[in-house]
């Protein structure tokens, strides 16, 4: 019994997400940038039809033949 009161403490000490580089630091702020901005961007694809993506995928990749790039 002692051991599934261990095992259940330890996983509540944690919870979200954990990357490989120390909380706070530059790196980290990165990352989770990229992570948000990848979310908002899964989130934004589920109200489309894939039609939509297709054709928002298309509209990218002629603009990138083009020598022209999205801001980031």
């Amino acid at each position: 019994m002692s051991d599934k009161k261990k095992a259940s403490s330890s996983r509540g000490h944690r919870s979200g997400i954990q990357f490989s580089t120390a909380a706070g630091t530059p790196e980290t702020k990165r990352k989770m940038l990229l992570y948000r901005r990848l979310l908002c961007r899964e989130l934004a694809r589920d109200n489309k039809s894939p039609e939509e993506i297709l054709k928002a995928r298309r509209m990218t990749l002629c603009h990138q033949d083009q020598g022209r790039f999205p801001k980031i």
